[in-house]
């Protein structure tokens, strides 16, 4: 008896990878980064195979690969396997369908609190999922990471979160929150391509340049606008970009007596993205989009870096035929090639909406990828032409022990994606996907009872009134 796992096989040789990388490395040592900050500049000058010509800095390869050598992603949950994938959700999501009335609005508070609930009923990972809009600009972050750690032990804190601070001083107070919850902190330093480090990523990096917390680096590089139109191209720029800013992290990151982690936003990388001409639109979802994965695991592979399929994005607007063939079709593609973490349920619109349901059938669609993935067993000693003489021609396998011993094992049981016929159907209410999806949500949200700890509640509201005062006045 042995396992029977499906793969998809083809795509980049290694040659091609090899001669990718050769493009990369000349535009990392002889093209550079826009580096546009003097403490920054200051910082790496002093160490060899570091040129700058204004704010322009190349580096050496050696230099890159003790960069690329130095990535550390072993926080890695060990829960997140082969045996149990793992799901990210939540982007900072300015919009939410309503889910009584399925209006799209603004999100706030509560629906903070009740999209945490229930990401943390399904152990859900990533950033904080909605923006509470009714609060101002300053604190909204400060307030998502807050409510994260109040109601959720999994989400918004290691390595699948992306940390959008917006300052040093936000920032600070998130790390004194992070703090104060025991959760991991970081800071993700997100390039523009092409090939610029922002001024405002930089000055958070130059905030705790003395302090041993973990340094991300991502870039998003889109064919046509912002990388050349040919996929494959936009990837040499990807590669060039990320590891130029690898290299930036890890200078300042041996410049400091206690160090953190360097490694990409594992979330978002190795990555570039489609742009729709037709609609001028940054394209989630498309055709071209899952190629773009295709890419991704085989340079992941070949670099060390963790492969986090980003599969439930699209660029529908409600949870409908076109998210659903969007999300699944790319899921069992990510599967396929080895990925066991997937990104970002709940999502619409690129990641204009948070949908509630979308989460609940996101789930699903990861669920019954896995099925797929893990493939079947075969019984190589054929003992199954004995259970079929024992069940002869005029029997049923129904009442076999075979198959009363197995068919838990054999067959995935949906939760959302019933198999009943239209008759059980009609006596179940003849409820629509999304109206059970809507029954699964209010059930999770009203039984979840995780809470932080009292000590942790108050510590986390001290310094969030001070936030309130010394950002808004």
């Amino acid at each position: 008896m042995k396992q029977i796992k499906f793969h998809i096989n083809g795509g980049l040789e290694k040659k091609d990878i090899e001669k990718m990388w050769e493009g990369a490395v000349y535009l990392i040592s002889n093209f550079g980064l826009r580096v546009p900050h003097t403490g920054i500049q200051k910082i790496i000058s002093n160490f060899d195979g570091v040129n700058f010509k204004n704010d322009i800095v190349t580096f050496e390869p050696d230099l890159v690969s003790k960069a690329i050598k130095a990535q550390d992603y072993s926080d890695w949950p060990k829960e997140v396997g082969p045996d149990s994938y793992g799901v990210v959700s939540g982007a900072y999501v300015k919009n939410i369908i309503d889910l009584k009335d399925g209006s799209i609005r603004p999100a706030n508070t509560q629906d903070l609190i009740d999209c945490t609930k229930l990401c943390d009923s399904f152990g859900l990972y990533g950033p904080p999922c909605v923006r509470p809009n009714e609060v101002p600009v300053e604190l909204q972050r400060i307030l998502m990471y807050k409510i994260s750690y109040e109601y959720s032990r999994t989400k918004s804190h290691g390595i699948f979160d992306a940390a959008g601070w917006l300052n040093a001083k936000e920032a600070r107070f998130g790390k004194e929150m992070a703090d104060a919850a025991s959760k991991d902190f970081r800071i993700d330093l997100w390039l523009i391509s092409p090939f610029l480090a922002p001024t405002e990523g930089l000055e958070i990096m130059y905030e705790f340049r003395n302090e041993p917390v973990d340094m991300n680096i991502s870039t998003m590089p889109t064919t046509g606008t912002t990388a050349p139109i040919n996929m494959t191209d936009a990837y040499i720029q990807s590669l060039a970009e990320l590891f130029s800013g690898m290299t930036l992290i890890y200078l300042i990151n041996e410049n400091k007596d206690r160090k953190g982690k360097i490694r990409s936003v594992v979330i978002d990388n190795i990555r570039a993205y489609p742009f729709d001409m037709k609609y001028a639109t940054f394209v989630y979802g498309s055709a071209e989009d899952v190629l773009g994965s295709l890419y991704q695991a085989q340079l992941n592979r070949y670099f060390g870096i963790p492969l986090v399929t980003k599969s439930l994005l699209t660029t529908s607007k409600l949870p409908d035929a076109h998210a659903a063939a969007e999300k699944a079709s790319h899921t069992l593609v990510g599967a396929l090639c080895g990925a066991t973490m997937f990104s970002n349920a709940g999502l619409l619109s690129v990641d204009e909406i948070y949908s509630i349901e979308q989460v609940i059938i996101d789930y699903e669609i990861v669920q019954f990828c896995k099925r797929i993935a893990d493939g079947d067993v075969f019984n190589d000693d054929l003992s199954a032409l004995k259970i079929i003489e024992e069940v002869g021609r005029y029997s049923t396998f129904l009442t076999h022990n075979s198959t009363l011993n197995n068919f838990r094992k054999n067959l995935w049981n949906p939760t959302l994606f019933l198999h009943s016929s239209l008759n059980q159907w009609i006596e179940d209410g003849a409820k629509s996907t999304i109206d059970l999806a809507k029954e699964i949500a209010f059930e999770r949200i009203r039984n979840h009872a995780y809470r932080a700890n009292d000590d942790v509640k108050k510590e986390l509201e001290i310094i969030y009134e001070r936030a309130k005062r010394e950002l808004c006045g």
